[in-house]
């Protein structure tokens, strides 16, 4: 029998069968590889990221994961296994979950009251934890300022980089005081719910902006509004995060000079041991629009979502910081 001429014949029931043969070889390498990625569970405990914040190391973050959630996680996974409204009210702890962008699939929810819920549990963690911050640095320089004949050298200058940092014009532990301290959640809350229409509107979706923060300088990152006014060149400031956008409101609020009334009462409630009240402090906010009625639209929105219920809420210790995208 003549071997060669036998593969080199090509008849069809022997083609069919190699057919047959591969069509199995390659199902079974394709389960076998599926089952070894979802052997994962998407949660995997020990993955490591960078944080998007370069500074990130000097801001003590660990950048071990607790849980990695995929990029296709739903909003629905999200809110029910990961943040539970009730639960943070009760315990009065947020979850360490911090999401770098809202889901693009926020617009199109149908529910008004689902679409504010996700808006809610994306953007509390991120004020708690920017406020949280600040506060670590209002009571840094109080503390120095107590004892301001003994610091030690990399204190002082510590002390000067925040002064410049902060704008001010003289070496003032008080006045730096006013300016360095955290913005009340239920305020932070309502003015980004104004500014992104719960999350949104086009400049928080496409640039993370949930303050809507006007910028003039055409060398920053910004985005155009497509109604701005023929001969306008302000554009609405864009952000890599919306950490990014919930620090640079803060810092505005901390160091504009339209402000300062707000910072004024807001230490003076410091000083007689008074809550920061939201309410209250918003009747000083009103050069941040150019709504005559702007503060008491911030009133309406605490009011009406009862935001002053999460005012004094903290971030859970115990859990590693959950860095988290959802698309």
């Amino acid at each position: 029998m003549n071997f060669k001429k036998l593969f080199i014949i090509k008849d069809n029931s022997i083609i069919f069968l190699f057919r047959i043969y591969y069509s199995i070889a390659f199902l079974f390498v394709f389960t076998t590889l599926t089952s070894l990625v979802f052997s994962q569970n998407v949660y995997d405990k020990q993955t490591k990221v960078l944080y998007p914040n370069t500074n990130s190391k000097n801001e003590n973050f660990d950048q071990s994961i607790d849980k990695l959630f995929t990029a296709k996680l739903t909003e629905e996974n999200y809110i029910s296994k990961d943040v539970n409204l009730d639960l943070i009210l009760e315990t009065n702890l947020v979850p360490n979950i911090i999401i770098t962008k809202l889901p693009s699939s926020i617009k199109t929810l149908k529910s008004s009251d689902k679409r504010k819920t996700l808006f809610i549990k994306i953007a509390l963690p991120i004020i708690i934890k920017e406020n949280e911050k600040l506060e670590l640095m209002h009571n840094k320089i109080r503390n120095l300022g107590n004892r301001i004949d003994f610091i030690s050298r990399s204190d002082a200058e510590w002390l000067s980089s925040k002064m410049k940092e902060y704008k001010l014009k003289e070496y003032s532990i008080d006045k730096l005081l006013q300016k360095v301290d955290k913005i009340p959640v239920s305020l932070a809350l309502a003015q980004a719910a104004i500014e992104s229409g719960w999350g949104t509107s086009r400049f928080a979706i496409e640039g993370n902006a949930l303050f809507g923060q006007y910028i003039w300088d055409q060398n920053n990152d910004g985005i155009v509004p497509e109604n701005r006014d023929l001969g306008e060149s302000y554009k609405i400031k864009s952000f890599a995060t919306l950490t990014d956008s919930v620090s640079s409101y803060m810092k505005n609020l901390n160091t504009n000079y339209h402000y300062s009334e707000f910072r004024l009462n807001r230490y003076i409630m410091r000083n007689r041991n008074l809550p920061l009240d939201g309410i209250l402090l918003s009747n000083y906010l009103y050069n941040y629009s150019i709504e005559d009625d702007y503060s008491e639209k911030i009133k309406n929105i605490i009011k009406t979502n009862k935001f002053e219920d999460f005012e004094h809420l903290k971030m859970e210790k115990q859990n590693k910081i959950k860095l988290t995208e959802i698309i």
